[in-house]
């Protein structure tokens, strides 16, 4: 159980880390990982564990709080297949529903749904993803984190109209960067130009 606790939190340490990278710091210490749920299901299958955590999920571990309305993880197990549990093997999905929220070194990622692929180094936020940190605020129709390419995608709505199904960034604000010309002064209320 220790191990599919630790696998757990390297997922939701990973989905955590959706936007840009964050400066060097010393390392925490570990600590243990911690889910508390209102109810926690197993079901043991022949190839496989799933653990259905039910009723305000949270998850404390090293700079780590999560929290959502359901937890499912699905871990590969081997042994015989005549026991309840058997041998756990490594986690291959952790599906977290319902008010998800992941807060990790000033960052907090939120959406309705978070799927955490480890054996794919894959993170997927959707319905209704944003990140925020200092830097700023991503948001989208959904977002994914190719952990092993460095790399995020932010999706639009493919179904959507207008702005509301677009992908956003909000940035601080920088400094006017001096040209002064009145007649062609741009208008941020407006769009454009004046």
């Amino acid at each position: 159980m220790k191990f599919l606790l630790t696998i757990l939190a390297l997922g939701l340490m990973t989905a955590a880390s959706l936007h840009a990278q964050q400066a060097a710091v010393e390392p925490a210490v570990p600590e243990n990982t911690i889910i508390t749920s209102d109810n926690l299901e197993l079901v043991g299958g022949d190839t496989e564990n799933r653990f259905y955590f039910n009723g305000n999920v949270k998850i404390t571990g090293t700079n780590l709080l999560a929290t959502c309305d359901e937890m499912e993880v699905v871990a590969s197990r081997s042994g015989a297949t005549d026991k309840t549990v058997g041998q756990m093997g490594a986690i291959d999905q952790i599906i977290m529903l319902g008010n998800v929220a992941i807060e990790q070194s000033g960052r907090k990622a939120t959406g309705g749904r978070a799927d955490i692929l480890p054996n794919e180094n894959k993170v997927i936020l959707s319905e209704g993803p944003r990140v925020e940190d200092s830097q700023g605020v991503v948001t989208g129709w959904k977002m994914i984190l190719l952990k092993g390419e460095r790399k995020v995608q932010v999706l639009s709505d493919p179904n959507a109209t207008g702005d509301s199904g677009r992908t956003r960034v909000q940035l601080p604000g920088f400094k006017d960067l001096g040209y002064e010309d009145p007649e062609s002064r741009f208008d941020n209320a407006s769009g454009g130009s004046q």
